[in-house]
């Protein structure tokens, strides 16, 4: 089980790695994020959409691996599929990565001809080819922390369970103990 949160907390730091600076530099070169997004080949209204919902994904991401007790809270409350992304940021991850490597991969294969990269940070300077595989590296390692996070999740939980009800029926005895 140790293993296994040492193997959750390394995804984290790798992730935390990615996404910060990612998210920061959207945020602090704003209209150079909004520019490179209106160049993609989007219709003008999901490009707007993209400008606006994307450096908030990435900062949620961020402060759901950062703050534990988020969390927590959520793992108890029941707001259906929200519940989910917020108790596995992993997961949430593993959606954006995943849209960022298909439109890499469609970019690859030459669906939209020549196509600007909007991207900051380190990842400006790649190919497409080594953005894909940055890409499909992220996807893998953030799909990792999703199911590793989910069996941790589900293993405490059964432990917590079971710990809860051991001071249930205490005074039930085994059949053959029993007086009448």
């Amino acid at each position: 089980m140790r293993t296994r949160q040492y193997i959750l907390q390394a995804i984290t730091v790798a992730l935390l790695l990615l996404w910060i600076p990612v998210s920061i530099d959207k945020i602090i070169n704003f209209q150079q994020f909004k520019y490179g997004i209106l160049q993609q080949p989007f219709s003008y209204a999901v490009a707007w959409i993209v400008i606006y919902t994307l450096p908030v994904l990435e900062v949620a991401i961020v402060i759901l691996l950062v703050i534990q007790n988020l969390r927590h809270s959520a793992e108890r409350s029941d707001v259906g599929i929200w519940r989910f992304h917020l108790t596995n940021p992993f997961l949430l991850s593993s959606l954006l990565m995943a849209a960022f490597t298909g439109y890499v991969g469609l970019a690859l294969l030459g669906a939209w001809g020549k196509v600007p990269c909007a991207c900051g940070s380190v990842i400006s300077g790649m190919t497409w080819m080594q953005h894909f595989w940055f890409n499909l590296l992220f996807l893998i390692i953030s799909i990792g922390g999703a199911v590793l996070h989910k069996r941790l999740t589900a293993s405490s939980s059964f432990l917590r369970e079971v710990n809860s009800n051991r001071g249930e029926n205490t005074n039930i005895k085994p059949h053959g103990l029993q007086r009448e």
